[in-house]
């Protein structure tokens, strides 16, 4: 039997980062012995992802991924937890007797309560890139080409196009730039209607002082 539950305190970030236009939530809770970190990626492109909650538990190392009803923009978040998301969670509290009786329910208002309701687009770029090596072969569909993880340079779009969101996220996880660099680099592709390449080759990457070189050449 399943156990439904709304994560309303995600309606704030959620909404923050769409008008920010950063459709990506990463942060990490911690309650008792327990590491829950939450992402969320909803670009339009995210047809896979655009309503799953992923939840690495960090104890654990388990990776859970919930379906989440509802309209978000309105702060509804709703997931069905099943019995082994239920397990899964209990476990990664790492539990020991003589305290109160665990409830389920109140563990998730806790959490829920919990959620930020600001996130730096600095804070998600710290927190992906320190668990997408763990949690990357769970989200192959949240990046274009997740192979290809070195960056080399530019391409010219066709007329009308604009870069994919799955492309530019790569920014976040496989370059080392702060949020404020990525932020500019994104603003100055979108500009010139050009897309970063990527290639999975050992090669040596291209600086962001190179980039925006060639961008705006």
């Amino acid at each position: 039997m399943s156990f439904k539950f709304n994560f309303s305190g995600l309606e704030a970030i959620y909404n923050e980062s769409l008008r920010r236009s950063e459709p990506t939530l990463a942060f990490e809770m911690v309650h008792g012995r327990g590491r829950f970190v939450f992402m969320m990626f909803f670009s339009k492109e995210d047809k896979e992802s655009k309503d799953r909650l992923f939840v690495q538990l960090r104890n654990t190392q388990v990776f859970l991924e919930l379906k989440a009803y509802g309209s978000h923009i309105n702060g509804d978040f709703i997931i069905y937890f099943k019995e082994q998301d239920k397990e899964a969670i209990i476990n990664e509290l790492m539990l020991v007797g003589g305290g109160r009786e665990f409830s389920f329910e109140r563990f998730l208002e806790e959490l829920n309560r919990q959620i930020p309701v600001k996130l730096p687009l600095q804070s998600k770029l710290d927190k992906i890139r320190e668990v997408w090596p763990q949690v990357a072969p769970n989200l192959v569909n949240v990046v274009d080409e997740a192979d290809k993880t070195n960056l080399i340079g530019i391409k010219k779009l066709p007329e009308g196009k604009k870069p994919k969101d799955k492309t530019l996220r790569k920014l976040y996880i496989h370059t080392n730039g702060s949020a404020e660099v990525i932020s500019n680099l994104i603003d100055a592709l979108k500009a010139a209607r050009v897309t970063l390449a990527w290639t999975n080759r050992d090669v040596d990457e291209i600086s962001f002082a190179e980039l925006m070189a060639r961008i705006n050449a």
